[in-house]
């Protein structure tokens, strides 16, 4: 199923490993769960699966529960780690939080815990998929601006360079990205035309209105000067909003 919700949960006594399985079936039908008794299984089910969440106790043999925490963030850096284990204590936590777990959640009696862990699992695997996305949808933007003939220039609030393609290091006269880093879109103009180019700034971050084209004399980072025809756009760079230049000529 597209929806289901796919968990390795981690602990050495079995039958509390039935339990929470079905229990967890019950608040969610979402929830397709595999289990392992040890650090070592649970790896190899991690490399063989497409899991969206793991569930681990502490006390475990072998690797206890932050042993393996620390194991799983060397190879799955963003995958959602809760630390589910009836030793608490604000050492095990603090340990926990540093060593890169999601969320920490101390055994109790009574059936609430089981409604707390699945709240715990939905909201951190929701976290996950729609950081995942933005990943993905960011991956592609690279793949097809990185390749695009024409200089594509993208700009922060601030109006700092925060992204070039390889025709905007080209074009610009720069020796690598590195170069472009940092400044601002001032930079790239004639001292003419700057003032312009701050109203059509201005105006787009604020009201989200991709500005028409307009002709600009655009300085290298030799301080050559290029007649080019600019379009600007917003879009989102790595979460934030951004002006998006493009330039032909």
């Amino acid at each position: 199923m597209v929806d289901s919700i796919p968990v390795l949960h981690v602990d050495d006594e079995p039958d509390f490993l039935d339990l929470v399985t079905t229990v967890l079936g019950r608040e969610d039908d979402r929830f397709e769960i595999e289990t392992a008794t040890r650090g070592s299984a649970a790896l190899n089910h991690l490399a063989e699966n497409g899991f969206e969440c793991v569930v681990s106790d502490y006390d475990m043999p072998g690797q206890n529960g932050i042993e393996f925490l620390q194991t799983v963030r060397s190879k799955y850096p963003k995958l959602p780690f809760i630390l589910f284990t009836g030793k608490g204590s604000e050492a095990v936590a603090s340990d926990a939080i540093t060593a890169g777990a999601t969320d920490y959640l101390q055994k109790q009696a009574g059936t609430e815990q089981y409604q707390l862990l699945a709240n715990r699992i939905r909201n951190a695997v929701e976290k996950y998929r729609s950081e995942t996305a933005v990943e993905r949808t960011e991956e592609r933007y690279h793949n097809l601006v990185d390749t695009a003939p024409i200089p594509i220039l993208l700009f922060d609030r601030d109006g700092q360079l925060v992204y070039a393609n390889e025709a905007s290091v080209s074009f610009l006269g720069a020796d690598s990205h590195t170069e472009l880093e940092d400044k601002p879109f001032t930079a790239f103009l004639h001292p003419e035309d700057q003032e312009t180019a701050q109203g059509r700034f201005q105006q787009l971050m604020n009201e989200g209105e991709s500005a028409p084209e307009r002709e600009y004399r655009v300085r290298t980072v030799n301080g050559e000067i290029k007649q080019a025809t600019v379009a600007t756009a917003y879009g989102y760079y790595q979460g934030q909003r951004v002006a998006q230049a493009m330039i032909h000529y």
